[in-house]
């Protein structure tokens, strides 16, 4: 769900074994490829930290994405 969540709501969860997203209970991506597909899901919902997220992606080239400034620009600029 890409929220931000305190440390100490993050240790209570693991201290009862809950290893998924404190918020909303989403199991974390396993894969690079499946965590790209939950950012753009988010993206594609206007959600400008999934936007931030891809962008840095794609500036850094990460998750096997090829580098493409021009591309991160565009998602900083909506985010």
């Amino acid at each position: 769900c890409m929220k931000a969540v305190c440390n100490g709501c993050i240790l209570a969860a693991r201290k009862r074994g809950m290893l998924d997203c404190p918020f909303c209970r989403a199991s974390q991506p396993k894969t690079n490829i499946q965590a790209l597909i939950m950012i753009q899901k988010r993206v594609d919902a206007g959600d400008p930290v999934a936007m931030f997220h891809l962008g840095a992606k794609h500036e850094n080239a990460r998750y096997g994405l090829e580098k493409d400034v021009m591309r991160a620009i565009k998602l900083y600029a909506r985010a």
